[in-house]
Order: structure tokens, then sequence, then C-alpha cells
């Protein structure tokens, strides 16, 4: 009998030994990552340095990530390691603790830390011989820099500070500076002492220049773009700006500028400008449907190099259902007008656009000029003169609107774009921004000023989700002596680009025509924008949660918050080469009062902004 207690015994207590074995074979998930004792860096940026990962909060379908032990102790080094590199140079990981649940399928990490205190930057010098042209001095140099006296020490800025060092001195006649840093740690007084010593090497210009691949664009029409000539001082950031400059020529596939024989260390340095043209002549159709304009089609024949100085010779054509039975122009882009940065565009047009409450025929010419201020953003002026003819539908109003009648303007304005993608953004800012001024130059029955600006902005959340966020104002009134806006040029709101719970056009003021029927006025003031989340769902199909708001007011000054109206929404997207195919549901959260649908579909291909 005691054999057999002793032989149960000894078999339960295998079996009790067991099982930690078996349950830590089973998966198990990270259900939480904590910190303690971080008081400088915040748990979002600590979680990041690591690879243990929780699942995303906007992920609510997907499984938590697995634990694996091995790595979670990796990662405990590579907070310390990140600390370091933040300036906390003595900051340690005392402990840290895991708690499984019951059944061990899950676990919670809490990491205890002690930051310590931050080194700081003490003293900061530049060490070089003195530069003959007098443009680089000590003082120049270290107001470049990022970490000054009394900044946070940190490694990133560290690198960002050898760079820009580098770069002042390329960007002055000296391509072949070398420069090393000397930092002194001063552990009781949790400062660090910098000393950079810069060798600048020779002064440098630009020597001889050659041109490759251009059979058919001149040397010349290439030269004019680069902003530097042989004999100049050598400047690395004219490389960089020359090559933007020639590109956006839209002669060539790509275009490449490099400073060659460096190895050799010449002071007369030769540059090699490689470029690729693009088809001289070309020729696009384009198709498409949508729920405003239906069918639509369009045609561009394009002449690059037309006659010679890199000109280019454009002729769109263009319907788009009811909405826009025909329009036609033809645009001569003259580059390097005065200045290697400005282009001067001049555009005769014909555009017949059919609304719901008007109708208008415009024929006429434009000429712009365009002036790029940097590799993002630019300033135009525009000055056109037009013959129109409008007809007003089922509306009534002054009948000054509805006319044949001339119409110039003179607008200027700017342009920012430094999103990463053309037809769908993932990341960065779009702003525009204008005033317009008609009746300046010839006799017209409209007179009136029209400020409008509009501000885009994305952002990436991990790898498969987008933020994009728009808002649009503007605002119109009449000047001179003139009483009214022309309804053509007024502000609309609504439709698949703008607050889509609603119709084109059929957000704000509207009458009633005779078959009760809501026509829009639009108005002399808008104000809209929207918020919408796109995620990536499968392969090519995307989805999309959006609020649209705002509202068009008939004053110049009749901006109303409280009046704002609101549509929430979902959509589908699937992607192609020519932009995603969209399709929107908006539910109207607030409806106006001539409102008859709660809810609006919309079909198009491209995104809503």
């Amino acid at each position: 009998m005691s054999r057999r207690l002793i032989l149960s015994t000894f078999l339960v207590l295998i079996l009790i030994s067991s099982i930690p074995c078996v349950v830590l074979s089973k998966e198990v998930r990270i259900k939480r990552i904590r910190f303690e004792g971080n008081k400088e860096i915040s748990s979002g940026k600590l979680r990041q340095a690591i690879t243990s990962q929780t699942r995303p909060w906007y992920a609510l379908l997907s499984r938590a990530p697995l634990y694996n032990e091995e790595t979670f102790l990796t990662d405990l080094l590579r907070v310390e390691k990140f600390y370091q590199r933040e300036g906390f140079l003595q900051a340690r990981v005392q402990d840290y603790k895991a708690t499984y649940n019951r059944d061990a399928s899950s676990v919670e990490l809490l990491i205890y830390l002690e930051e310590a205190e931050p080194t700081m930057v003490g003293a900061v010098s530049v060490v070089f011989e003195p530069d003959s042209t007098g443009r680089l001095t000590a003082e120049r140099l270290l107001g470049h820099l990022q970490l000054k006296p009394g900044k946070r020490y940190r490694e990133e800025d560290l690198k960002l500070d050898y760079q820009r060092l580098l770069q002042e001195f390329a960007n002055n006649g000296y391509p072949y500076v070398e420069a090393k840093v000397k930092p002194t740690v001063n552990n009781g007084s949790h400062l660090v002492d910098l000393e950079w010593r810069v060798s600048r090497g020779p002064f440098c210009f630009f020597g001889p220049i050659t041109y490759s691949g251009n059979d058919h664009v001149s040397a010349g029409a290439i030269r004019r773009g680069l902003g530097f000539s042989p004999g100049q001082v050598f400047q690395q950031r004219k490389l960089i700006s020359a090559q933007s400059q020639v590109y956006r020529l839209e002669l060539f596939q790509f275009v490449s500028l490099k400073a060659i024989d460096l190895d050799a260390r010449p002071r007369q340095i030769p540059i090699e400008v490689q470029v690729k043209e693009s088809t001289l002549r070309t020729l696009k159709f384009g198709l498409g449907y949508g729920s405003e304009e239906h069918f639509r089609a369009s045609v561009q024949w394009r002449h690059r190099n037309f006659l010679g100085g890199a000109r280019i010779l454009r002729l769109n054509g263009k319907h788009a259902g009811n909405l826009l039975p025909l329009q036609v122009e033809l645009e001569l882009s003259q580059p390097y007008f005065l200045s290697n940065r400005n282009d001067l565009l001049i555009r005769p047009f014909f555009v017949w656009q059919d609304e719901k409450s008007f109708e208008v025929r415009r024929i006429g010419a434009e000429v712009t000029l365009n002036r790029r201020l940097t590799t993002h953003t630019n300033v135009f002026g525009t000055v056109a003169v037009e013959r129109d003819t409008v007809e007003v539908k089922g509306l009534d109003l002054a009948p000054e609107l509805e006319d044949l009648f001339n119409k110039s303007t003179w607008r200027v304005g700017f342009s920012h774009n430094s999103s990463d993608q053309i037809f769908t953004p993932t990341r960065g800012l779009m702003w525009t921004a204008s005033i317009e001024e008609a009746g300046r130059f010839l006799r017209t029955p409209f007179k009136y000023v029209k400020l409008s600006t509009e501000v885009r902005r994305y952002r990436r959340f991990g790898r498969k989700s987008v933020l994009a966020a728009r808002i649009k104002g503007g605002s119109m009134r009449p000047i001179r002596g003139s009483a009214e806006t022309p309804i053509d040029e007024r502000f609309f709101a609504g439709g698949n680009h703008s607050v889509r719970g609603w119709g084109r056009q059929l957000l704000g003021p509207s009458q009633r025509d005779s078959v009760n029927t809501v026509v829009p006025l639009g108005g002399d003031s808008v104000l809209e924008g929207n918020f919408e989340w796109r995620r990536a769902i499968f392969k090519k199909f995307g989805g999309a949660v959006f609020l649209d708001y705002g509202n068009v007011w008939a004053e110049w000054d009749g901006f109303d918050l409280t009046d704002l109206r609101y549509a929430l929404g979902l959509g589908l997207r699937y992607n192609t080469v020519i932009g995603p195919v969209r399709v929107d549901f908006a539910w109207k959260l607030n409806k106006q009062p001539d409102d008859e649908d709660r809810f609006q579909i919309h079909f198009s291909i491209g995104q809503a902004f």
C-alpha cells in the first residue's frame, strides 16, 4: 500500500511539474506594455523603440501580437540605448514584471525605469581655419547648429549638426570639407562640451559643364535652368535645385546632375548633366464615369519643345456629361521667362458649363506668370479677359445676372504642395490661397473682390491607415457700385468633392422653381471641411470613415459656426493606376429645411480630396 502511495505521489509531482511547460508552450499574446518611472520620455515613444508590440487600438478585428521572451529581454536593452541616444546617459531598466492571465494565453508587461538626470550641452565651439571670403564665421556656424548650450544632448541632433556643418561649407565653396566632434562628458554636472574641428579644404568653383542625352532639346535650354555657370563659386545646393528646375520642364523622363572627378580634388569642379528625353509629341485619351457628371471623356495633345526653347504647347478637350458639355483650351508654356524660376503661360479657352441654376458659355484668354520659390511652393499672378453668356434657370433673380457681358479679372496667390503622391497622398501638406478682383480692365456690370483658401493635410498611421483632413473658406463682395456678384462665380457646396451628405451645389441658399424643384442660389461666403480615416482592407480594396461639414451664406461676412451642416459616412475604395474607384455613402446629421433625402450616395474616380 505504501508503495502505491509513493508511486501515486511521484506521478502527481511529475504531472504538476510538467504543467508550466505545457502552458508556456502555448501561444502567448501581448495584452499590454506599460512603463513606470519615465517622466521625460513618453510611453508612446518608448513603445516605438522596442520590437514587442501590442495590438493597435484601431485594429479591433486583428489578434494581439505573440510574446517572445528572448525578444522582450532584448527590448530592455533597446530601451536603455534609446534613453542614451536621447541624452539620459545614466538611465537604466531597474526591473520588469510579466503578469499572465489564468490560462496563460496573454501577458501584461511592466517595465520599471530609472531615468536619472539628462545630460545637457555645455560649451559648443567650432574650430577651423578662417575663411578668406569672410562668409563663414564661427558665430554663423554656431547659429545653424541644433545642439546649443542648455539643450539636451541627443544623438540624432549631433548627427544633424554634422550634416549641417558639411552642407554650410559645401554651399560656400568647400566641397571637400571634413568635420569631427569631440564630446567631453562631465558626469558630476551632467554636462557635455562639444568641440567641432573642421578641415575645410580648398576653395572651389564650378568648372566645365557637359550634357548628354539631349537629342532634340538644346543644351542652351537646359543651361538656363541650371542657375549657375562655370567660374562661379561652387555651391552644393545649386546642384540639387538645378536638377529640380530642369526636371519640371516636363521634357525629360529623368535628370541627373553630379560633380565628377572629385577623387582628384580639382578646384574647378566639372559638372555632368545627364537627361533622358520624353516623347516630343503625345496624344492621350481618358474615359470615366461619376454619379454627378455621368459619362466623361478627355483628350490631350502635347508638343514638347515647341519651336525650341523648351516651350510646351498643349491642346486639351473635355466633356463631362450635362455639367460640362464642352471645354477646349490651348496652352502655351514658356519656361525661364525673365528668370530661371519663372514660367509664363498663355491660355485661350472656351468653356460651356451647365449647372442646376445657371448655364454659362465663356470664351477668353488668360496670361499667368508663375514663380517658383522653393521645391514645394509657388507664387503666381494671372490676368484674364473673357466674353460670357449667362442664362439663369428657374430663379427669380436680378435681371442683370443673365446677359452677354465682358469680364476682366486679375488674381494673385500662392500654392504649396509637399504631399508624397498625386492620386492617393499618405503624408504631407497642400495649401492654396488667392485674392481676385474683377472689373478693373474692361467695362463690365460686375465688380467684386474674392478671397479663397484651402488646406489639406495627410498623415500616415502605421502601414495601412491615413488620416486626411481638409478645410476650405472663401468670401466675395461687390465693389465700386456693383450690387450683385455673378451667379457663375459664387460659392457652392455639396457634392462628391465637398460635403458629401448633399448633392452637387445643394448645400446653402436655394429657391424652388415653378415645378417645386430646389435650385441652388450660391452665396458670397463659404466654409467647408472634411475628416477622413482611410485604411487598406484587402489587396487593392480599402475603406474610409468620414465626417464632412460646411455651409454657404448669402452675405460676404455671413460665416456662422452654429449654422454648419454635418454628414457622417462610410466609403469603399478600389485602387487603380489612375486613382481609386470610390463609392461613398453619407448620412445627413442635421438637414436643411428644404432637404428631402436623409442620405446621399456618390460614385467617382479619385479621392474626395
